[in-house]
């Protein structure tokens, strides 16, 4: 049996959220199976507001199975709400946790 490999990418960096969604996309077009989820907190959040330059990008990752998972202790000390992202976006409780319990699953790590 073959498992299709997992990648979690941390993105905490507002500036390098480009990158982090790059790096998705190069992984759903070069390894086949691949299962991406982006998980977002601190300043990350920043880069991927609704309406903002990435929007485009995220829409393509996510209708190709990318899921982005914000952190909602982020959100609240920025005072914004799921609302603030598109619809795909979901939230988790702590971005922290999600990426730890990630790595415990076996997913591979990375953070641009």
């Amino acid at each position: 049996m073959t498992l299709s490999p997992r990648v979690v990418i941390h993105l905490d960096e507002r500036q390098k959220a480009t990158l982090a969604l790059r790096s998705a996309k190069n992984l759903i077009t070069d390894l086949a199976g691949v299962e991406v989820e982006v998980v977002v907190h601190a300043d990350g959040v920043e880069g991927l507001r609704a309406g903002g330059p990435n929007t485009d990008l995220m829409g393509l990752l996510a209708g190709q199975g990318v899921r982005f998972l914000v952190c909602e202790q982020a959100l609240r000390s920025r005072n914004l709400t799921p609302e603030n992202f598109p619809g795909y976006v979901e939230t988790v409780p702590s971005g922290i946790v999600e990426l730890v319990v990630r790595q415990a699953e076996g997913w591979c790590y990375l953070r641009p």
